[in-house]
């Protein structure tokens, strides 16, 4: 049988549903570890005798691990995706259950941060076999709904963290340790699903016969590798190669919006508890568990508009509304509790919104032999931003009081909305209209 059909032109199978299961539940993993934090560390500054660095400084500590994202994703780029993916997720659970037996802060924060690490591992592989694997059709599809996974997980960890009581001075444990389920069910199923290598990259590396050899085993005999994957010259990756003209643009727009997008998301995400009690807002609890429905219904509604609109649209939009509801709550602060309150449940829908983007639109800057490496300078371009504004959040409330802390984030709103307007290139085709929007698509898919 004719093999002249790209891999990316077949419909989609349940091998393609397999690779989005096992991604998927790694991202309520990964979600849920980075939102426990907040209540975890509620419960355990009084256990721990726990300051404003020490809080900050551990809220901060998987963001941190996360910047590792760097040097993985070069190293997923030259070992490959399949057996860091297959594992990942029981590192993941084994690291969370050791929390257990940790009573030193230094000890926790290591602990947490080599938690990143495995977040960041498992983003990059993930996300890398998703891309390469999925048909075109559905491959943009599919990272726009992860943010719901992520969402769920993250939500879902205020709850659950709330109502995991009963075991006294070690409470907090508990809390950080619950993790480890979410984490041992993707590893679990990952474990039963045995994906494969992606095949894409592969060919990258000059193994073009045995990538060939996975598309015809797993989408069938008729299809094969795009032609512009056929590459047998087995070069090795470098990070300098991003910062070559023809990435160069695409690498720092990658950077700068995830950054100034999870500054304000994590900063304010994380320590919930803490921000609505300092606001004087009414009962704390409950003006806590509606910036989580919001923010949950705004990771729903961002999906469902993702592909409707231009990257670039999306992009700056989300940025400026959600700006404007931070605003909106330092300006308007002293005229009603209402008002303050429907303007931060306007940030919280807003900054949900926009990291919708935060799955799809990296890969679609970065061709296959460079995406491993361009998702890690992504991922560690945002953990230094969410690290930053997660540490620095409680240092600066107790220095600063609250309205000055709401303002940095939106200053780096405002920053990353100003830097896409200007910069962000279009990647969604139907919206090409114009033909210096062409050639940066056609440089971001090609890499010539």
């Amino acid at each position: 049988m004719s093999t002249s059909i790209s891999l990316k032109d077949a419909p989609l199978l349940t091998f393609h549903k397999k690779v989005f299961l096992c991604f998927i539940l790694g991202q309520i993993a990964c979600g849920y570890t980075l939102g426990i934090a907040g209540t975890g560390l509620a419960q355990a500054t009084s256990a721990l005798n726990l300051n404003s660095f020490w809080v900050g400084l551990l809220g901060s500590g998987t963001l941190i691990g996360l910047m590792g994202s760097l040097i993985v994703g070069n190293i997923v780029d030259r070992v490959g995706r399949k057996t860091l993916f297959l594992f990942d997720m029981l590192v993941f659970a084994a690291l969370a259950l050791i929390q257990y037996f940790i009573n030193d802060p230094l000890i926790l924060f290591v602990v947490r941060v080599l938690l990143g690490l495995t977040i960041a591992v498992d983003y990059t592989t993930g996300a890398s076999l998703l891309t390469e694997w999925l048909p075109a059709e559905w491959s943009p599809k599919a990272q726009s709904l992860l943010i719901i996974f992520w969402t769920i997980g993250f939500v879902g960890s205020y709850f659950t963290g709330s109502v995991i009581t009963g075991f006294g001075a070690d409470n907090w444990k508990f809390i950080f340790m619950s993790s480890a389920i979410p984490a041992l069910v993707a590893g679990i199923v990952r474990l039963i699903c045995r994906i494969p290598e992606s095949a894409e990259w592969l060919s990258t590396v000059g193994k073009y016969d045995q990538g060939l050899e996975l598309v015809h085993r797993y989408i069938g005999a008729q299809y094969t590798l795009p032609p512009y994957e056929a590459d047998n010259t087995g070069e090795k990756v470098t990070l300098a190669e991003l910062f070559k003209p023809e990435y160069r643009t695409n690498t720092l727009v990658s950077g700068v919006f995830y950054a100034a997008q999870v500054f304000p998301y994590f900063g304010v995400g994380i320590f919930i508890p803490i921000i609505v009690k300092s606001m004087n807002v009414g009962d704390p609890g409950l003006v806590a568990a509606a910036y989580n429905i919001f923010v949950l219904a705004g990771a729903v509604i961002g999906v469902i508009l993702f592909d409707k609109i231009s990257r670039r649209a999306f992009l700056l939009s989300t940025f400026y509304v959600a700006a404007a509801g931070i605003i909106g709550m330092i300006l308007l602060q002293g005229i009603s509790v209402y008002v303050t309150v429907t303007c931060f449940l306007i940030f919280a829908m807003g900054m949900a919104i926009s990291v919708v983007s935060e799955n799809p639109y990296p890969p679609e800057l970065f061709n296959t032999r460079m995406r491993g490496s361009g998702l890690g300078f992504s991922i560690f371009c945002s953990r230094v931003g969410a690290a930053a504004g997660t540490f620095m959040l409680p240092v600066f409330m107790d220095d600063f009081g609250i309205y000055v802390t709401l303002g940095v984030c939106a200053a780096a709103l405002l920053f990353g909305g100003f830097f896409c307007q200007k910069y962000a290139p279009e990647t969604l085709p139907k919206f090409m209209k114009h033909e210096d929007h062409t050639n940066a698509a056609q440089t971001a898919a090609s890499g010539h």
